[in-house]
């Protein structure tokens, strides 16, 4: 019987971050889930964009994910009404 190899672990191709924002449109916070994926080898990554909000009713698609600028600010720990 071969030796089992463990390989290390390889380069991410996603990160994901769960936190709350504000939504503008509902006017209330939300707990959101948001991912961006890698993008070729040059350490490229696409935008944020929302995975899971509880503001959204099933199957609803439309969002223009204004609360993503929350993701990225320095004060994102803190709700922006």
């Amino acid at each position: 019987m071969s030796d089992t190899k463990i390989l290390g672990r390889g380069p991410r191709s996603c990160d994901y971050r769960c936190c709350e924002v504000y939504c503008p449109h509902k006017r209330t916070a939300a707990e959101i889930t948001a991912a961006k994926w890698a993008i070729g080898d040059n350490n490229r990554w696409t935008r944020w964009k929302i995975v899971d909000c509880p503001l959204l009713p099933a199957g609803e698609v439309w969002c223009d994910m204004t609360c993503l600028s929350q993701l990225e600010s320095p004060t994102a720990d803190t709700l922006q009404p």
